[in-house]
């Protein structure tokens, strides 16, 4: 009998030994994004944009944190920043944060596209010259910098007037409340295609405001968190299926960075 009982508890612990060890719980890190506009956050409730996608692929693949978007103003952000930080701000520049110096990292780029200058075709902005905007009227979206319309803004030359999110831009040049507006060249093309916006309306100004490459900005403290993000991203651009949600919001191969 006690060889019987040895040999169980022998077998007992082979099979226990040859379970999967529990797996450590993941992080949870959220993708904090101030921009609030197609195709990035198509419908905030639904979880549904571009933004939502890509925690989706991010978990696929990370092997230490779980991602979650969510929406947050830039001025709620920037108070974050002040404090340890331990989450991630996604689609950005460092120019846009030179004020943080080293103390965030930037990965390498997830899109690249311009944000473009639009008024309306009926009163076209076709000055590129930002010296020349005296009298003018800018439509901006709350918390946003906008380089070079920041400094005729500071001389008094250019008013500006803010709507909340820049989903709305377009609706208030309509209106009349302004001669003009930067809006990414990614959400005009999806308004235009799933919102209804009649492209005869706006004139598009051959020079760009800005080209953006977007970034995912992280704390310096949190280096296992960037290298895991830059091991995901490095391979993005030739997996199939990002590809596809690319192309699931209409955006080509051009909105691919190249390096």
């Amino acid at each position: 009998m006690p060889t019987y009982r040895c040999l169980y508890v022998v077998l007992m612990f082979c099979l226990l030994c040859s379970l999967p060890l529990l797996a450590k719980p993941k992080q949870e890190v959220l993708l904090l994004t101030y921009h609030f506009k197609a195709p990035y956050i198509v419908d905030a409730n639904q979880q549904q944009g571009l933004y939502f996608d890509l925690a989706n692929y991010l978990n696929r693949y990370s092997k230490q944190f779980s991602f979650r978007t969510e929406f947050m103003p830039r001025r709620r952000i920037d108070a974050m920043l002040q404090q340890s930080f331990g989450h991630v701000v996604i689609g950005v520049q460092p120019v846009w944060f030179k004020q943080l110096g080293d103390k965030v990292q930037f990965t390498q780029g997830i899109l690249q596209e311009n944000d473009i200058f639009v008024s309306l075709a009926t009163n076209p902005f076709i000055k590129n010259d930002l010296n020349n905007v005296s009298g003018k009227t800018f439509i901006g979206v709350q918390g946003y910098r906008y380089i070079g319309l920041e400094q005729a803004e500071k001389n008094s030359s250019l008013i500006r007037f803010d709507t909340l999110h820049e989903e709305n831009v377009l609706d208030m040049l309509r209106l009349g409340r302004g001669d003009f507006t930067v809006i990414s060249q990614s959400t005009l093309h999806y308004k235009i295609r799933h919102g209804g916006e009649n492209p005869a309306l706006y004139y598009v100004a051959e020079k760009p405001h800005e080209h953006i490459i977007r970034r995912l900005m992280y704390s310096s403290n949190a280096p296992h968190l960037g290298a895991e993000l830059n091991s995901i991203i490095s391979q993005m651009k030739n997996d199939p299926a990002w590809l596809a949600v690319l192309e699931k919001y209409n955006l080509d191969p051009s909105f691919i960075p190249l390096a």
